[in-house]
């Protein structure tokens, strides 16, 4: 393929990119003087999936006395500048939601992207751990890292074939990767980062990050503010360790020299064990972000009433077993547990929809799904629900009706019902409680709250 050479027609390209609706949202909130701290938390919350990205990023910061459960929390520590541009980069990175049996357009996009964030989000670990080990603040030193390689992010989505061929160059050719981009896309990924902070509105000491992390410390510009020259250093080495432990795909080859450690006053440490347990910690959490294959397991035989072929596009509608946790001091011996609870999330969103199973799953519920009334009232003819979370604007079939058929069908057990809606009137509250609903639940939500109030059910109900 013919190189892009023009730094002009790449930034032409990578204008659509720099910032999402979501992005201006969140700028727009931000630059609001008069807006509250809790009118920003409530911005970054509208969006449930967002919000839980958001929230298993900054738990991965350095020295947290307790673990960040809200955007409130996650403000009032890290504070506008950092959550904003920890928001700002997740936004950036727009990362995908998968379903098991669902074709990809981006499909070549996924493995880079994956590599991306995933050092991405090493680096910001590492890095702060070793703020905190200088005595240097580790927080603002974790969003910097987190979001110096943004321009790489932002070239991948603007030309992705560009950006694979620029990574085979740098391969083959053994050049760096900065090389290879100006090569592929006439232009750096520092370049394309600088821009996008700018866009941005954000601070000097993050642009200051993006436009010159890859400098080594004698070429780094003498009037460089020393907050900012130390970040840049401890990103370096960051990257280095996360290069030797393989987290995500590394942006250079070479290992930052002796003096980067000299000027920090850190010795060259052995952080393999360290990183090979954030490396895994971060495999873990690859769900909430999108990066994996579900795996769907069909049904076990007990929990299926009727012998079905399967769909041949089954996703939705799919019963996946997920192992509950085990309890702290639980005998090695005990009595077969109560089966968990079958829940069944209609939902048309789905992102939220996919996050709702995916963190219901794992706390060991077996998880269906719909996308619409139909598909819902389908399920719940063939199968035994205990619990339904049902949103009320649905395509072709609402929850209204849904709420009507579930209660005139009158089975003889019906599924406990909680409505989760946004934006419903007190009159549409009152009417689904008339229909039948037990509860209702506005979006948007704090996921730990349904979990306790569907753990509250599952006493109730067994």
């Amino acid at each position: 393929m013919e190189p892009l050479h023009s730094p002009e027609e790449m930034r032409r390209l990578l204008l659509p990119f720099y910032l999402s609706p979501q992005a201006r949202s969140i700028l727009e909130m931000a630059r609001n003087d008069k807006a509250s701290s809790r009118s920003f938390a409530e911005v970054i919350s509208a969006e449930p999936l967002f919000a839980a990205r958001l929230l298993r990023t900054v738990n991965f910061a350095s020295g947290l006395s307790q673990r960040i459960l809200t955007t409130t929390q996650a403000l009032n520590l890290f504070g506008l500048d950092n959550l904003k541009a920890l928001a700002l980069g997740l936004a950036a990175f727009a990362l995908p939601v998968r379903r098991a049996a669902e074709k990809n357009s981006q499909e070549p996009m996924l493995a880079p992207l994956r590599d991306l964030w995933e050092h991405s989000l090493g680096a910001a670990a590492i890095a702060g751990r070793l703020a905190a080990r200088i005595e240097s603040a580790p927080l603002p030193v974790f969003t910097a890292a987190l979001i110096h390689d943004v321009g790489r992010v932002l070239l991948l989505r603007a030309a992705p074939e560009n950006f694979l061929e620029a990574a085979r160059s740098a391969e083959e050719k053994n050049l760096p990767a900065m090389d290879a981009e100006i090569r592929a896309f006439g232009l750096a990924h520092a370049a394309a980062g600088d821009e996008w902070g700018s866009r941005s509105d954000l601070p000097e000491f993050f642009r200051s990050v993006l436009r010159l992390h890859h400098q080594r410390p004698a070429l780094l510009p003498a009037d460089l503010d020393a907050e900012a020259r130390r970040c840049i250093l401890l990103i370096q080495a960051a990257d280095s360790i996360c290069q030797v432990a393989r987290i995500g795909g590394a942006d250079e080859r070479a290992e930052p020299g002796r003096e980067v450690w000299s000027e920090l006053g850190l010795e060259r440490h052995d952080w393999a064990e360290h990183a090979a347990a954030l490396k895994n910690e971060i495999s873990a959490a690859r769900g909430i972000f999108g990066l994996v294959k579900p795996v769907v397991e069909p049904a076990a035989p007990e929990r299926a009433p009727r012998e079905s072929k399967p769909a041949p596009n089954a996703g939705r509608g799919t019963v996946i077993p997920f192992p509950a946790r085990a309890e702290a001091g639980a005998p090695a011996v005990s009595p077969e547990p109560a089966p968990r609870l079958s829940i069944l999330v209609v939902e048309d969103h789905n992102s939220l929809c996919d996050l709702l199973s995916l963190y219901l799953m794992r706390h060991g519920y077996h998880v269906r799904t719909a996308s619409n009334g139909e598909g819902a009232l389908e399920i719940l003819a063939k199968e035994e629900i205990h619990l339904v979370l049902l949103d009320l604007m649905l395509p072709r079939v609402d929850g209204f009706e849904v709420l009507r058929h579930v209660h005139s069908s009158a089975p003889a057990r019906q599924p406990y019902i909680i409505v989760v809606s946004a934006g419903a009137s007190e009159r549409d509250r009152k009417k689904v409680l008339e229909l039948g609903a037990d509860e209702y639940m506005p979006k948007p939500f704090h996921l730990l709250r349904l979990l306790e109030r569907i753990q509250a059910i599952e006493k109730k109900l067994r």
